[in-house]
């Protein structure tokens, strides 16, 4: 299994999401954080499933995103060969083109 490795805009995705659902909706936020973990997990241990979509609209080889399930985000990743990279973890109704270019 890979290790994980979460770039600082990654954590800060995961805060500000886990704060709206803090806000919004209290009782789904361990809900929230145990999908994120499962989904991290799966990554781990598969880390060529995915969408290499935006990575071949952005030009970025070896971007991959993966939906979370039962919420509205993807997270985007790179497989660097002895670990995983969590570049972002956005909601699909953002523009994530615009959120991944450097």
């Amino acid at each position: 299994m890979k290790r994980l490795v979460m770039q600082r805009r990654a954590l800060r995705d995961l805060t500000d999401a886990r704060a709206y659902y803090q806000r919004e909706t209290p009782h789904m936020v361990a809900e929230f954080a145990s999908t994120i973990d499962a989904e991290l997990l799966h990554l781990r241990q598969h880390p060529r499933t995915g969408s290499p979509r935006y990575g071949f609209l952005l030009r970025m080889p070896g971007l991959r995103s993966w939906p979370v399930k039962r919420f509205p985000y993807v997270i985007l990743f790179l497989d660097q060969g002895d670990h995983i990279a969590v570049l972002r973890v956005l909601h699909q109704a953002q523009d994530i083109p615009a959120h991944l270019e450097l």
